[in-house]
Parts: C-alpha cells; sequence; structure tokens
C-alpha cells in the first residue's frame, strides 16, 4: 500500500462479514486509524465482548501509571460502561484495536505498523500496532454504526444471510452454555465457603440477586410525579417522554391547578395512566417515591424510565435507548444531569456537580427482586435503595435540570428545604442555602457535552 501509493488500507480477518455500507460509512470519519466493531463471546454463556480495548493488553478500564491501585469492583464498572458505551451507534476514541481496521496513508508513511517492539511484552501484533500509533501521536478510533459479525463458531454460519438482510443483531453471537457446570460448581462453592462468609452469603440470600433474569419484552414504562406544573417545563418534557415510551404514568401530588387537564390533553393519543393524589405525599417522599415505583411496575413493562417533572432527557435518546436495552447483563442506567441556573448555563461548584458524576434514570425491573426504599422523609432518591446491588453501567447520555432556572423557583425551593429539613439532618444545609448565591459559578451548556 505504501509502495503503490494508495489512499488508505483495510485489514479485515477471514471470519469477519462486513455491512454492505461499512467501507464507504468509516471513509466519512475522516480520522486516520479506525476500527469497525465487531462482537464477540469468546466461551460459551459469557459476555459479549468488543474487540477493542481502552489500555494495556485488552484492558477496557483506565488505571492510572502512576496508580494501579483500582478494585476489582472499579475495573468492572468502568468495563461495564464502556461495553455499554459502543452498543449506542457512534465513533468513540480507544486504546487498542485490530481484525477490521481502516488505516490512511498518512498513518502509514509516518510509520505505523505491526513490527514486535521487543521490550513490550503484549501478546499479538495489534497490540504493538497500537502501541506504535500512539506513540507516533494518531488517535484510534472504533465506529459502531455498523457492526461486522464475527464468525466465531460454526454454528454461526447459518445466520450470515439475515445479517446480511437485516444487519447485526446481539443475539446472533451469543450461545448459551455452561450452565449445569456453572450450577454445580456454585454449589460446591457455597458448600465449602459457608462457614466462612455466612454474613456476606446472608445478604446475598435477602436482596436475591442471583435471582435476576432477562425477559424478552423491551417495552418502555416513563414515569414521572407532579405537581402544580401549569406555566413550567411540562410540555416539553412529555413531548421527550412521547418520543421513546410505550406507556406514561403520572402521579398528581394533590395539585392546586390545571397540571392533571394539561397532562391530559398533552397525552392525548397515547396509552397513559394517571393516578390522583387526594393529599399531598410529599412532606414523606419515600411513600411518594415508593408509590411511583409501584404503580409503574403495574403496567407490565420490563424497563422503567424515571424522570421528574422539570428534567428533559437528551432527543437522541429515543434512538439510543434501543441498542441499551439489548445489553442483558445491565439492569440499569446511570447519565448525566446538568442542573441549568439559565437557558444556556449550568452551575458548577462545591455543591451544583451532579453532572461530574452519573445519576441512574432508566432500570430493568426485575420480578423476583426484592426492592427496598430508603426510608427517609426527604431525599431518598427516585429508585429503591439496593437498586445499585445489581449491574449497572454509565453512559454519556445527558438530562437537563430545568427546575433551577427561574428565580422565583429557586428561592421557593429553598424555603420548602428549609421547612421540611432545617437542620439538614436528611440532606445539606449548605447547600440549602448556596440556593440563593448570587453570583454562582456558571458553565455554557453545549449540546452533546459530555
Amino acid at each position: 500500500a505504501k509502495e503503490n501509493n494508495y489512499d488508505y488500507l483495510f485489514f479485515i480477518d477471514s471470519d469477519i462479514v462486513l455491512h454492505k455500507n461499512t467501507i464507504q460509512h468509516l471513509l466519512t470519519r475522516n480520522v486516520d486509524i479506525v476500527s469497525n466493531v465487531f462482537w464477540s463471546q469468546w466461551t460459551p454463556g459469557s459476555i459479549l465482548c468488543p474487540q477493542v480495548w481502552l489500555q494495556d493488553s485488552g484492558a477496557c478500564f483506565k488505571a492510572n501509571w502512576d496508580k494501579r491501585d483500582m478494585s476489582a469492583e472499579e475495573k468492572s464498572q468502568q468495563s461495564r460502561d464502556f461495553y455499554a458505551q459502543l452498543k449506542i451507534p457512534g465513533i468513540y476514541e480507544v486504546g487498542g484495536l485490530g481484525a477490521c481496521t481502516l488505516i490512511s496513508r498518512k498513518a502509514i508513511q509516518a510509520g505505523v505498523r505491526f513490527n514486535i517492539i521487543d521490550n513490550v511484552s503484549f501478546w499479538g501484533e495489534d497490540m504493538h500496532f497500537c502501541v506504535t500509533a500512539a506513540v507516533l501521536g494518531f488517535k484510534l478510533y472504533v465506529d459502531t454504526v455498523y457492526p461486522s459479525y464475527h464468525i466465531y463458531r460454526e454454528e454461526y454460519l447459518s445466520r450470515v444471510d439475515e445479517f446480511k438482510r437485516d444487519g447485526f443483531k446481539f443475539d446472533m453471537c451469543q450461545t448459551p452454555g455452561g450452565a449445569n457446570q456453572r450450577k454445580g460448581l456454585l454449589q460446591k462453592i457455597k458448600k465449602f465457603t459457608q462457614n466462612f462468609l455466612k454474613p456476606i452469603l446472608k445478604q446475598i440470600k435477602r436482596n436475591k440477586v442471583a435471582s435476576r433474569r432477562v425477559i424478552g419484552n423491551k417495552r418502555i414504562a416513563a414515569s414521572m410525579i407532579v405537581k402544580n406544573e401549569v406555566g413550567r417545563f411540562l410540555q416539553e418534557v412529555i413531548e421527550r417522554l412521547k418520543s421513546f415510551a410505550d406507556e406514561i404514568l403520572i402521579i398528581d401530588d394533590a395539585s392546586t391547578d390545571n397540571t392533571v387537564e394539561l397532562c391530559e390533553s398533552l397525552l392525548e393519543g397515547t396509552s397513559y395512566k394517571i393516578i390522583r393524589n387526594k393529599k399531598s405525599l410529599f412532606k414523606t417522599e419515600y411513600k411518594l417515591r415508593k408509590k411511583q415505583w409501584c404503580e409503574t411496575v403495574k403496567l407490565g413493562c420490563t424497563w422503567m424510565f424515571f424522570v421528574d417533572a422539570d428534567e428533559v432527557i437528551e432527543r437522541p435518546f429515543a434512538t439510543k435507548v434501543k441498542y441499551l436495552m439489548e445489553d442483558s447483563n445491565i439492569d440499569y442506567y446511570n447519565f448525566k444531569l446538568y442542573d441549568m441556573w439559565d437557558e444556556t448555563h449550568y452551575r458548577e461548584d462545591e455543591f451544583w456537580k451532579a453532572h461530574l458524576g452519573y445519576s441512574t434514570f432508566l432500570v430493568r425491573y426485575q420480578p423476583r427482586y426484592k426492592y427496598r426504599y430508603l426510608k427517609t422523609k426527604q431525599h431518598c432518591g427516585r429508585f429503591p435503595k439496593n437498586l445499585h446491588w445489581l449491574g449497572g453501567a454509565n453512559v454519556d447520555i445527558n438530562v437537563k435540570h430545568l427546575g433551577w432556572m427561574r428565580p422565583e423557583d429557586r428561592k421557593r425551593k429553598y424555603e420548602r428545604y428549609i421547612k421540611l429539613d432545617p437542620n439538614g439532618s436528611q440532606g445539606n444545609l449548605k447547600q440549602y442555602k448556596s440556593i440563593l448565591d448570587e453570583n454562582p459559578n456558571l458553565k455554557e451548556y453545549k449540546d452533546g457535552e459530555l
């Protein structure tokens, strides 16, 4: 390729089938090194893994070079986050790639190559290629718009025609196996360790983590609590919910305005249910949240999306959510929540930094799992307290929290928090007082900001 001055060189393994649009699509990315993703199940019954990684010899988590004492749970969580993100169509920077890769003339002429680096012990020429590329200053990318089909096992051949017709589906390369063997092994481990790990076993039994199961229903119920929302943000919030939800549940917490009538008008033509509380439950928030959870479960959808009446999910979510639901290993997803202080700016300081972490919004319901709420009158959380015993993932999808944008709303919330929690015993008194800061630190919000 170098000698003949080709614009690009494309490498592909002999057990990979491409989508017909792959090559032309990769060219539109205008990057020097990009792999097209494919997924593999290396052993029967194991999780699907992409052929790309973030660091070292196939690690899908990032450890700082001067701080490598990450726990096994941290590594596992970062790996789940990475896999979940790649299931959303897009292009992402990675640390390593191979087997299905487009390389530009610029990169080839600069010296990228597969030669083994003698003082690096990584196995496989792809590892050494990626190290060389990084040293030469080239970023590595993976594109996930048209996943290829990795025929890793002979039985996968029977679905090649289906792939050519309909594109990639994650069940095409999932082989169940080892269930009886795993069951027997677990019984032996339990018997051997029961005298040493009784507290842990008791906790596992109490929460019944082992009882999770994946069912095929991909329907989503969107759920929201409302109170006196006329003239606020209800229309925008509901319009977003209608773009992806199969069922919508509204719990009106004793509104004194026409909120219910507004909801009925906005939800016309959709499948929805509105429950009216005769008496407000907000003073005992955990009862309100538990009621919301139970009523949403009754709708019979596998997935539940909880949002407040002043929180707006980004528009692309309607497309992205169907890919998130494909991952059978994930039971909840966390997104980034931005506290908007005006139309174009969000707040960031010691007390306002939700967007620097992740907040749970989308949950797969597990009917055999015993969910429990934190029984506090305020700040109990919108989801059960033991939800996070199940496996979740962080995904860079944004939610804009509009409830702080108006000065009159901020004042009203401040007064409500001080009245309900005057000592800050259920929250943070300093944060309550910071609501009325006259010169908060604001940053410009950009659509798609990560």
